[in-house]
This record gives structure tokens, C-alpha cells and sequence, in this order.
């Protein structure tokens, strides 16, 4: 049994950490070596160096406990030992990680890192080994540990908080002051919020031929400076800004949400892939047109709240199953009178609307993919591919064979 008097006894605080929250625990005081770990010692043996990792962050004096965030998606927790208002150690809980990285992930972390593919299988296997514990619960587990080892009690909010104010160099912070006093004291100013906010109602209202008028006639200058190294870079950043403003004004203009978060996403994505400012900047005034036309499009189909929530559900589920009882419930109205008014205002039964919209996907997929006409039918959630095939001349005039011969490239 240990006996605690004044400070509680970091080891048997440690330990009882670990048998609560199940993640490996390394521990430290009055600066021994590492010497003390609950949990695999695989993890910490992953790393070059166990000091290399956390030296930075332990040198300074911490106040709170910090989250530190590896570069290959880990996070740790990292608890000072406090006594007498001093620091005389520290506590590291983890390695978790919040998701396991998917395909995509990982292959940008092994370009940014220019990682050898044949370090993957490493990398996957310590990945798949690590705990998955989100961020609420490790700001939850930092307050704990805290409490545990320094008798201090926190919110998860301090903790957050002075996790990024430890992490980020205090003097980004005075910079950002100082550039502000600067640009009132010469009177500039970035951005023309006047223009800026035309384009956004342009946008808005699907207003295609003057967001044209307007582009021409944007000023060059006085745009924002988001990155001072790289001009490409800054490009990149500004476009990046103003396809996620016109993504909201789209949305605000009536296009489906979860389509606008896809557009902006793949723009986006299309965007980085560029080497070329005048490449990026041609990108941008397409995706800001594409946003445009969309809302445009939207705006020509005069349609009551309730149908357009049955519409976009319709969009958002054409590779699911539909069901008219849950169109009624999301709608709240009666099935049959439901499907008196969709037909009213959009010119055709609800059965009809999803059937066209699934075969619409279908030529995308036909054009688009090399995927088999049944495959296809199936992912569509048609019964079989007679079925879609029937389905789709009714719609095309044509089998699915015929259309996918016609629209070759």
C-alpha cells in the first residue's frame, strides 16, 4: 500500500492510470532516463530516438498537460510533474491514434515524408497496433492524470487551449498583432470587402453571366498575402479560401449540401495538384462557375420545402435503398399526399424521379468507369440487369451497351 502525504507518489499514480485507461504509459522524474513504462515497450522501440521525440516539448516549463501531435498521425499526452511550482519530470500516455489513416492518407504522409514504399507494411502494422481514442477522451484522460499526479484540477478546455498556445511559437502570435497595428496605422487594407461580397451574392443567386462581368474586373492587387515563401503557394491558398467561401454561398443559394462539400472538396484537391499560377488561377474561376451554374440550375426548379427534402435525400441515397415511408417521415406529411404533391411539382410520380436520377448515374458511371453494365445495375440497387436494362432504355431510349459504345472517347 503507499501512503501519500503531501504530493501524491507519480509511480503509483502511473500505474493506476494505466490499469484504468488502458494505453501505455512512460514515466520520468528529477531526470532519470525513461525507466518506467506500463504497456507494450513496442511502441516507444518504434521511434529513433524516445528524447528526439519529446525533448522539444519537455525542455520548455509546462504549466498544463499538453497534446502533441506526431507527424505520422500518433498522439500522445504529455503531464508535467509539478512540485513546489516546479517541474521536476514528466509523464507520457500514449501512443493512440484517433482513426486508423485510410489509403489516401497514407499515401500523402509517404510523399510529404518521401518514404520508401517499401517502409509501408512497418507503418501499417504499427498503425493497426496503436489504441484508437478520439480527441474528447484523451482531453478527459489529460485532466484525470493531471488531477492524479499534481492535485490540480482542470477543464478539458484548459487543456486544449494550452496545447496549441504551447505547440505554436508565442512570437506567430505577436506578428499577427503586429501586422495588424501596422496595416491600421498605414490605413491597408487586403481585400475589397465590397467586391468579395458581390461575388458571394452572385454566387448565391446563380447569377452565371455577371460573376463573369465581375471576375473580369477583379482588382489583382490588395488580394492577401497567405503564404510569403511561395508565390504558387499563396495562390494556392487564396483559391483554397475562396472555393470554401463559395461552397457556403452555394449552399445558401439551394444546392445540396452534401454535393457542395464533394464540389468543394474535389477543386480543392484539383487545385494542390497544379504547378502553375495561371493553371491555378483558371481553376479556381472554374470551380467558382461550377458552384454558379449549379445554383443556377437549382434556382429553374421551383419546388415546396418538403419536395426538395425528398429531393436531396433522393440524391444523397441512389446507391441505397429508397423507401417512401421514410421520405414521409423526414418530411413529416402523409405518403399518399406526399406523393401527390411531388408528382404536382416536379411533373412525375416519385418511383419515375428515382428511377431517372438512378439511370442519369448510370450513364455517369457508364461514361466514366469501365465497371460491368451488371455491376453497375447492382451498385444502383436495381433488382437485376434485365431489370436496369429495362429501366434504362425507358430513360435513354437505348441499352446500357449501346449508350456506353455511343459515348466513347
Amino acid at each position: 500500500m503507499v501512503i501519500v502525504h503531501n504530493q501524491p507518489d507519480v509511480a503509483y499514480s502511473s500505474k493506476l492510470l494505466y490499469e484504468t485507461i488502458q494505453l501505455p504509459i512512460f514515466y520520468t522524474e528529477d531526470g532519470h532516463a525513461v525507466e518506467t513504462i506500463w504497456g507494450s515497450d513496442h511502441h516507444r522501440a518504434f521511434y529513433m530516438e524516445f528524447d528526439e521525440l519529446f525533448r522539444p516539448f519537455i525542455e520548455k516549463e509546462m504549466k498544463n498537460p499538453v497534446i502533441l501531435s506526431a507527424n505520422s498521425w500518433e498522439e500522445f499526452i504529455i503531464v508535467p510533474i509539478k512540485r513546489s511550482g516546479e517541474q521536476h519530470g514528466f509523464v507520457v500516455i500514449g501512443p493512440s491514434i484517433q482513426q486508423v489513416p485510410t489509403d489516401e492518407h497514407i499515401n500523402g504522409l509517404m510523399n510529404d515524408n518521401q518514404m520508401s514504399n517499401l517502409d509501408l507494411p512497418h507503418w501499417k502494422a504499427h498503425w493497426d497496433s496503436l489504441p484508437v481514442v478520439n480527441r474528447l477522451r484523451l482531453l478527459h484522460i489529460s485532466v484525470l492524470a493531471h488531477w492524479m499526479i499534481n492535485q490540480e484540477a482542470l477543464e478539458i478546455t484548459d487543456v486544449l487551449k494550452y496545447s496549441y498556445q504551447y505547440v505554436l511559437p508565442a512570437k506567430f502570435q505577436r506578428n499577427i498583432e503586429l501586422e495588424i497595428q501596422t496595416k491600421r496605422e498605414l490605413s491597408l487594407s487586403n481585400h475589397s470587402s465590397k467586391i468579395d461580397k458581390r461575388l458571394i451574392e452572385l454566387i448565391r443567386t446563380g447569377n452565371t453571366s455577371e460573376l463573369m462581368k465581375e471576375w473580369i474586373a477583379y482588382p489583382n492587387e490588395g488580394v492577401g498575402i497567405l503564404s510569403k515563401r511561395s508565390q504558387l503557394r499563396n495562390i494556392k491558398n487564396l483559391a483554397i479560401c475562396a472555393v470554401a467561401v463559395a461552397m457556403r454561398a452555394a449552399v445558401d443559394g439551394g444546392i445540396y449540401e452534401e454535393l457542395a462539400f464533394t464540389l468543394s472538396d474535389l477543386h480543392i484537391q484539383q487545385i494542390e495538384e497544379l504547378n502553375d499560377v495561371k493553371a491555378v488561377e483558371a481553376a479556381l474561376i472554374r470551380a467558382l462557375l461550377d458552384f454558379t451554374e449549379r445554383v443556377e440550375q437549382r434556382r429553374k426548379e421551383s419546388m415546396s420545402k418538403p419536395i426538395r427534402i425528398c429531393c436531396e435525400y433522393i440524391f444523397n441515397h441512389l446507391y441505397q435503398e429508397i423507401t417512401f415511408d421514410k421520405l414521409a417521415e423526414l418530411t413529416g406529411l402523409n405518403s399518399s399526399y406526399l406523393m401527390n404533391i411531388f408528382k404536382e411539382q416536379i411533373g412525375m410520380t416519385m418511383m419515375n424521379y428515382i428511377q431517372k436520377q438512378r439511370v442519369e448515374e448510370a450513364k455517369k458511371l457508364l461514361h466514366m468507369t469501365n465497371d460491368t453494365i451488371s455491376s453497375i445495375g447492382m451498385r444502383l440497387t436495381f433488382y437485376d440487369q434485365p431489370h436496369f436494362i429495362k429501366v434504362f432504355k425507358k430513360y435513354t431510349s437505348m441499352t446500357p451497351k449501346k449508350y456506353r459504345s455511343t459515348n466513347e472517347t
